[in-house]
């Protein structure tokens, strides 16, 4: 699944990134795509906290951070 939230600011991006998560099944990848440097970081701690794996965290020459989630 991917999720572009370029232009978002928080709180919007993690609420609407934690309700992907949320439907998530094991072995699912999440992309995310930010454009607020905020936003990277929460959403990459509240991957953490529902034990999903960060599996790729990249910033582009755009400035948009590209978050690779997968669920466990």
């Amino acid at each position: 699944m991917i999720l572009d939230l370029s232009g978002e600011v928080c709180p919007a991006p993690l609420v609407k990134s934690r309700r992907a998560m949320d439907k998530m099944k094991s072995g699912e990848i999440l992309e995310i795509t930010v454009t607020d440097d905020d936003s990277k970081v929460n959403i990459t701690l509240a991957a953490e906290e529902l034990g999903m794996d960060t599996v790729r965290t990249r910033k582009d020459n755009d400035g948009k951070w590209h978050i690779t989630i997968g669920k466990k």
